[in-house]
């Protein structure tokens, strides 16, 4: 039986009914074309969506419930500490007993290239960049440590729901769908490694210093610990995904990435890094200033006993999720 709407008058013959029926049935089947044409189209649009944000990252992350897309000029080289503290929207304070370095005047080395060798996280650590960053770091100090031992043993961690990016590195860094975490957590990290060996080293957090004060870190042996993004893509998104049981948010930055800055050349403009996922590699400089600005400016040095600035009682602040 047709729908009431499709009956024809009585008084047609039932030849006419048949040619009636018959091209209703031709409207039904453009309209079925129609509608399969639009969930494809539909299925085409989520996919480029999903390789869009997902093509460049180390995390198959899980579905967001809010977002917002940073800008590229999200935040220029004068940000201020407490502009960070603001970013971060967390209540973690990050202290030190050394004095954050000021940003030098002027560069006296304008190449340098530290012997710092890369060591790479997969495939045993697909989103282990951080801790895989501060291996390489500690391997330069001196101490032959592998990524596996400071995953396993030293690197601070939580479950989902139980703390914030900036408290612990959420997940496990063996897991593809396991996030990552922030500058304090690495200096929580190495600080329980180097206080085991008794070198003297020191981890210090630098967020909110400029790149030209990270250089300066390099010029004086010190590579550093940086956050950017995977391929130095433009690409970040800010995730917010729960409320930990203390009410503070926890919000993740997608294709966020960690190298280690161990170079520099002014004359080219450029910078050197091990880079756990490509090794050993060189990048714009202005391009790695502006995704290390992306996200948040943070940064780690492992200072050694005879380039400690400092012991004054001042502390530094950062309030990181």
């Amino acid at each position: 039986m047709l729908p009431k709407r499709f009956y024809v008058c009585s008084r047609g013959t039932q030849g006419k009914k048949y040619y009636i029926m018959a091209k209703v049935s031709k409207k039904q089947l453009g309209r079925r074309r129609r509608t399969a044409l639009l969930l494809l189209l539909a299925l085409i649009a989520a996919a480029v969506y999903l390789l869009f944000f997902r093509s460049d990252s180390s995390r198959n992350v899980p579905t967001k419930e809010t977002t917002a897309v940073l800008q590229s000029t999200a935040m220029t080289e004068t940000t201020t500490t407490e502009e960070i503290g603001v970013l971060y929207q967390g209540t973690i304070p990050v202290q030190t007993e050394l004095t954050v370095p000021t940003e030098p005047a002027v560069l006296t080395a304008s190449q340098v290239e530290l012997d710092a060798q890369p060591v790479l996280q997969n495939p045993e650590l697909p989103t282990g960049c951080e801790v895989t960053t501060l291996t390489a770091a500690l391997n330069y100090l001196g101490y032959p440590v592998d990524k596996l031992t400071m995953a396993d043993q030293y690197l601070t961690r939580a479950e989902p729901y139980q703390a914030t990016f900036g408290e612990a590195f959420i997940g496990s860094p063996h897991d593809a769908n396991a996030w990552g975490c922030y500058a304090p957590v690495i200096v929580e990290t190495a600080q329980k490694y180097l206080d085991e060996q008794d070198g003297g080293e020191v981890a210090q957090n630098l967020t909110g210093c400029s790149l030209k004060t990270l250089l300066w870190e390099v010029a004086n042996g010190n590579p550093v610990i940086t956050w950017v993004t995977i391929n130095l893509t433009s690409r970040v998104e800010e995730r917010y995904y729960w409320t930990t049981p203390k009410g503070e948010d926890a919000v993740f930055l997608i294709n966020e990435h960690c190298v280690l800055l161990c170079g520099y050349d002014l004359n080219a403009n450029t910078v050197t890094v091990c880079d756990p996922l490509e090794g050993k590699i060189q990048y714009d400089m202005d391009k790695f200033e502006n995704r290390y600005q992306l996200v948040y400016q943070q940064a780690v040095v492992l200072r050694k006993p005879e380039s400690l600035t400092g012991t004054e009682t001042e502390t530094t602040e950062m309030f990181v999720q």
